[in-house]
């Protein structure tokens, strides 16, 4: 346990995590530092998987429907690929907010 909290520290050059992993063991002892270490890991995987959430969700709802929608649109419509993609990013961005 000791090692661990060493690397850590030896991580951080400002001695903010230093000061508050000494704070946490004088006050609360070596459960209260792991009881701080699982509630800041889960903090820090409820705020990845958001992140992987909306980045998928612009995959799903935003970069694959445009380009379908923009390859199809290039044969009806006189304009090329280019001209087309960003109208249908802005639409499909629209959608994807009134749909969150």
């Amino acid at each position: 346990m000791n090692e661990i909290l060493q690397k850590i520290i030896t991580l951080d050059p400002t001695g903010i995590c230093a000061q508050g992993i000494h704070f946490i063991q004088i006050h609360f002892g070596n459960a209260g530092v792991i009881a701080a270490a699982v509630l800041l890991f889960s903090i820090a995987l409820l705020i990845v998987s958001k992140i992987l959430r909306i980045a998928f969700d612009v995959l799903r709802y935003v970069v694959v429907p445009s380009i379908v929608v923009t390859f199809i649109g290039t044969f009806f419509l006189p304009y090329s690929f280019g001209y087309i993609l960003p109208a249908t990013v802005a639409l499909f961005s629209l959608i994807l907010i009134v749909k969150g």
